[in-house]
């Protein structure tokens, strides 16, 4: 398997690297002076092989080659709304998130959220969540890690969200289901959007909200689902169904 790593400002040339990147293809991946690896940069979604040149843990230098327009790249807009969660359970869905092609990930507070951010702490865990999402992006081979921005009101992460064709809120009260109405927005190549609420589930207020935002209540069935399980199931779908 091609060891990856993100780069940013990649250009044809000779450079250091930073720290983290230096010790990922130098310590965990023992990559050594002569060995090859892709660089991509997650901005630009451009792509160039790559060779070390100095091994270090600390600042690597590197050749990198002639860039070219990045292979994997997500094809169509898929975002999620997703309410703060307890633990490291933000972690897991941004990092499954990327792995199934989403574009945005717009973490919001909600009434009945457990956990809550706000100042540095919220400044601390968006760039956590960044960076796993670029690990993740690594790991999975596409060069474009989903934007993940918060942490937002829940009226301002619907309307952050406005721009999608298709949009979703799921609520295991909703009579409609998901699966009867997610297939017509795959086929015609429309940019999607689903709104998660927290453990404890949205208020009649929130779900309210988000109908006069556009987003159609839905639910998945009968049997209740941890907020994370259901992030990775309505974007699972979409990547199965529309291979995104």
């Amino acid at each position: 398997m091609t060891v990856r790593a993100p780069v940013s400002d990649l250009a044809e040339g000779k450079r250091a690297l930073p720290a983290e990147t230096s010790r990922y293809l130098c310590r965990v991946r023992r990559l050594g002076p002569g060995d090859g690896f892709l660089a991509f940069d997650p901005d630009a979604r451009t792509e160039a092989d790559a060779t070390i040149l100095e091994a270090s843990a600390d600042a690597a230098r590197i050749a990198v080659g002639a860039l070219r327009p990045a292979r994997v790249l997500a094809t169509a807009d898929l975002v999620l709304v997703y309410a703060l969660a307890k633990g490291d359970k933000v972690d897991a869905v941004v990092r499954d998130a990327t792995e199934l092609g989403a574009t945005r990930v717009l973490v919001t507070r909600t009434e009945r959220a457990v956990m809550k951010a706000a100042g540095d702490r919220a400044t601390d865990k968006l760039a956590r969540w960044r960076r796993v999402a670029e690990q993740a992006a690594r790991q999975c081979g596409r060069a474009d890690p989903p934007a993940v921005d918060g942490v937002f009101a829940w009226a301002e992460a619907l309307e952050r969200a406005a721009d999608c064709g298709a949009r979703f809120c799921l609520d295991p009260r909703a009579e409609v289901a998901l699966g009867r109405e997610l297939a017509a927005p795959i086929e015609r190549g429309a940019s999607i959007a689903f709104a998660v609420g927290p453990e404890g589930g949205l208020s009649g207020a929130e779900i309210e909200l988000a109908r006069a935002s556009g987003f159609l209540p839905v639910s998945l069935g009968p049997f209740v689902l941890r907020t994370e399980t259901v992030a990775a199931a309505i974007l699972g779908a979409v990547r199965v169904l529309g291979a995104r």
